[in-house]
C-alpha cells in the first residue's frame, strides 16, 4: 500500500528512476513524463500538442510524496495467452472517438444536486471498528479496517447489516477486559436497526476483515464466511434467526490473513464454491517499521511475502475441499485485497478478477474442458490479465489495488473495472474493449485527475441520481499513521457523464463529504426499499456511517431479485428494463469493493407516466423471460421460468 518505487515500467521510466531515485523532484518528473506518454498515445489528428502540457499540469502533477524505503515487487502475471480479438485493432476502435480532458472538480452544482445524510446513529447503529492501534508499534493489520455485509438473513424482505470488528492483536498481554465482537443488526422495516448479535449467536470475536455472503446450502437463508487476521469462520444460517459456527465440519478453516472473497459456482456442478483471497505473511515477530522522510510509519507490501489465495470446492453435502490447483486458480505472488465475479466477455459465465497490492492483478477466465490448456476434466481457469491488459497500469507498473467496482460505465454492453489505489498514484479504470481485452483509460475518463490526492479503499458503483448511469463512491484514508500528513481524507462521489467520463461532485453531496475520514469497507444497499441506493461505510477511529440517499429525482424504480429454481444465484444473468427513455441493461455479478458484500438485487431508475415497464431477462441456461407492464416502485422476485412475485408488499 505504500508509495512504490517505479521499477517495473517500460525502459524509459526505468532509466529515469535510476537517474533520479534520490530526488523528491523526481517523483513529480516521473508523473509528468508518465502522463505525457499516456496522453500522447491518445491524441488524435488535429489536437495540438499544447493540450498535453495543460492536461499534465492540471490533471497529473502532484505535490511531494515521502521517499519510499523499498522497491515494489516486480511485475508478475500469467504467461497464458487469451483467445479472442486483436488488441491493437480494439484500441484503435476506442481511439476513433475524440478524447475528453479532465477537470478536478465541477464548479457548478449538478442537477439534481446529490444529497446524502449520515443516519446511522439516528437509526440505531452505534458501532466503531476496534483497530487496537498501539502507538509506535506500526503493526500493519491495525490500519486495514473491517468489512460491511448486507443480506436479508431473516427473509422478511428488508436487508440486514453485518459489521466486522477487531480485537486485541497481541494475545501475550493477557485476556482483555473488553471483548470486541462482530455485530449483526436486524433491519426493522427500513426505519430502525436492532442489535441481535447475541441472540443470533453471530457476535463472534476475532480481528475481522471480510464479510462474504452466500447461501451455500441453498436453503433460502444466506450464510456468512468471515475472514480475519487469524482464523476464518463459516456461520451457517439456521433459518430461525440464529447462526451456528460450522467451520470445522465444513472444512473451510484457514488461519492466515484473509481479506475479500466471493461465493460462486466455479465448476458448474450446481453448488456454490468459495474463493477466499489472502494477503501477506505479517506477524508480530516479523513486523517492520519504515521511514518516510523524518516520519516513522507502517511498511508496505514490498517488505512482506504474499500468501496464496484459497478455493474451497463444494462436495455437495455441506463439506468442501481445497481446489485452487485443481481449477487453475493460482497466482504467482498473491497479496489479494479485493475480488469480483463478473461476466467480462458476455458468455454468461462469471470470470474472477483479483486485485493485488503492489503485485500484478489477476483475471481468471474459463477454458474449454478438452482444450490443450486444460489439465482437468471439468471447467478450468487460466489467468489472462497480462495478455488482456488489466494486470498492471498502462505504463507497465504494478499498482496498489485495494478496491474494485465493476459496471458498464460507458454503456457499450461490456463490464468495465474500476480500481482504487495509493496516494499520489492514480485510481485505474480498465475499459473493456471486448474479446477479453482491456485498456487503462484512466486519463481520458478523468479518473486519474480525481484520484491523485487520495488513497482509496472500498468503492461501489451506484446510480445516485436516477439517470441510468453508474456513478462511483470511494472511501479514502491514508495508512502511514496519524503522524503523517495527510492522514484522514474526504470520501468522493463521482458523477458519470454517460460516456464513461467522471466528474467529482463530492463538494455538493452533503456534510459527510466535507469531513475527513479513514474510510475502509464499503457496501451499497437500498436498506429502506425506497428505490435509491444507500451506502454503508466502516472507518478507523470513528463510527460506522450509513449514508441515506436523499437526492431529489423525478424517476421511479424497479427492483429485481433473481434466482434459479434450485435457489442458486444466476451469476451472469442480464436484466433489461425498457421505459420511455429506451432500454437499460445490468448483469448479475458478485463481490467487489473491499472486504464487503453489497445488496444483491438489481435496481433500475425508470421514467415515464404509465407506471409500468417492460422487463427482459437472459439467463445463463439460455432461457429468456419476457414480462410486459411490470408495475414500478416495487421490488420483484423472479425465479427462472416463472412469473414475477412482489418481494415487498
Amino acid at each position: 500500500m505504500k508509495f512504490p518505487a517505479a521499477n517495473t515500467g517500460p525502459g524509459r521510466l526505468q532509466l529515469m528512476v535510476r537517474l533520479f531515485s534520490c530526488s523528491k523532484f523526481a517523483t513529480v518528473v516521473l508523473k509528468m513524463m508518465s502522463c505525457i506518454m499516456t496522453v500522447a498515445s491518445r491524441l488524435r489528428d488535429g489536437i495540438r500538442h499544447a493540450v498535453v502540457l495543460v492536461f499534465c499540469v492540471t490533471g497529473c502533477a502532484s505535490s511531494d510524496a515521502p521517499e519510499p524505503t523499498s522497491a515494489a515487487e516486480p511485475t508478475s502475471g500469467s504467461s497464458e495467452q487469451a483467445t479472442g480479438g486483436t488488441r491493437s485493432s480494439a484500441v484503435e476502435n476506442l481511439r476513433a472517438t475524440p478524447p475528453t480532458f479532465p477537470t478536478v472538480r465541477q464548479p457548478v452544482a449538478p442537477s439534481p444536486q446529490p444529497k446524502f445524510v449520515n443516519s446511522a446513529m439516528a437509526r440505531g447503529i452505534d458501532f466503531t471498528f476496534y483497530a487496537d492501534r498501539v502507538p509506535g508499534r506500526f503493526f500493519l493489520p491495525e490500519v486495514m479496517g473491517g468489512g460491511v455485509g448486507w443480506s436479508d438473513f431473516d427473509g422478511d424482505g428488508w436487508l440486514d447489516l453485518f459489521l466486522m470488528n477487531g480485537c486485541v492483536l497481541d494475545q501475550s498481554v493477557g485476556i482483555p477486559h473488553v471483548i470486541h465482537r462482530y455485530k449483526l443488526f436486524r433491519n426493522r422495516l427500513g426505519q430502525q436497526f436492532q442489535d441481535v448479535s447475541q441472540p443470533a449467536a453471530a457476535g463472534h470475536s476475532g480481528y475481522g476483515q471480510g464479510c462474504l455472503v452466500g447461501d451455500f446450502d441453498a436453503d433460502g437463508f444466506p450464510d456468512f464466511y468471515l475472514t480475519s487476521y487469524g482464523p476464518n469462520i463459516l456461520l451457517h444460517n439456521n433459518g430461525d434467526g440464529s447462526f451456528s459456527d460450522i467451520t470445522d465440519q465444513a472444512g473451510v478453516g484457514d488461519d492466515r490473513w484473509g481479506t475479500s472473497g466471493v461465493w460462486i459456482d466455479l465448476n458448474s456442478d450446481g453448488n456454490l464454491d468459495l474463493f477466499a483471497a489472502n494477503y501477506m505473511d505479517v506477524t508480530l515477530q516479523n513486523n517492520q517499521t519504515c521511514k518516510y522522510g523524518e516520519t516513522t510509519g507502517y511498511c508496505g507490501p514490498g517488505r512482506y511475502e504474499g500468501v496464496p489465495d484459497l478455493v474451497f470446492i463444494s462436495n455437495g453435502d455441506g463439506t468442501f475441499r481445497e481446489g485452487s490447483r485443481e481449477l487453475g486458480l493460482t497466482q504467482v505472488s498473491g497479496k489479494g485485497l479485493a475480488v469480483a465475479a463478473a461476466d467480462f466477455n458476455n458468455d454468461f459465465l462469471p470470470d474472477l478478477y483479483v486485485a493485488n497490492d503492489m503485485a500484478a492483478n489477476s483475471l481468471f477466465t474459463r477454458i474449454a474442458p478438452n482444450s490443450a490448456q486444460s489439465e482437468s476434466p471439468g471447467p478450468t481457469y487460466i489467468d489472462i490479465a497480462e495478455r488482456a491488459g488489466c494486470a498492471v497500469s498502462s505504463e507497465g507498473m504494478n499498482e496498489a489495488s485495494m478496491g474494485i467496482a465493476c459496471a458498464d460505465f460507458d454503456a457499450d454492453g461490456r463490464m468495465d473495472i474500476y480500481l482504487t489505489h495509493y496516494y499520489q498514484m492514480k485510481n485505474t479504470l480498465y475499459h473493456n474493449l471486448g474479446d477479453m481485452l482491456f485498456e487503462d483509460d484512466s486519463f481520458r475518463t478523468n479518473v486519474a485527475a480525481t484520484s491523485f490526492q487520495f488513497l482509496g479503499f472500498g468503492t461501489v458503483p451506484l446510480d445516485y441520481n436516477g439517470d441510468g448511469r453508474p456513478d462511483l463512491f470511494i472511501a479514502n484514508g491514508h495508512v502511514l499513521g496519524p503522524a503523517y500528513d495527510p492522514n484522514s481524507m474526504p470520501p468522493q462521489l463521482l458523477l458519470n457523464d454517460g460516456h464513461g467520463g467522471f466528474t467529482d461532485v463530492s463538494g455538493f453531496a452533503g456534510a459527510y463529504f466535507e469531513d475527513a475520514w479513514l474510510g475502509r469497507g464499503v457496501a451499497s444497499c437500498d436498506f429502506d426499499n425506497d428505490g435509491d441506493m444507500d451506502i454503508g461505510i466502516s472507518h478507523l477511529d470513528r463510527p460506522f456511517a450509513l449514508l441515506e440517499n436523499q437526492t431529489p429525482t423525478a424517476s421511479g424504480f424497479v427492483g429485481i431479485a433473481l434466482s434459479r429454481s434450485d435457489r442458486r444465484p444466476p451469476l451472469g444473468a442480464r436484466v433489461t428494463i425498457t421505459d420511455d427513455r429506451g432500454s437499460f441493461t445490468q448483469a448479475l455479478g458478485a463481490g467487489g469493493s473491499y472486504l464487503s458484500s453489497s445488496d444483491p438485487r438489481f435496481l433500475f431508475a425508470v421514467h415515464g407516466d404509465s407506471g409500468r415497464v417492460q422487463v427482459d431477462i437472459q439467463w445463463p441456461s439460455g432461457q429468456t423471460d419476457h414480462f410486459e407492464n411490470l408495475l414500478v416502485n416495487k421490488y420483484w422476485h423472479v425465479i427462472e421460468g416463472r412469473q414475477p412475485e412482489v418481494l415487498i408488499r
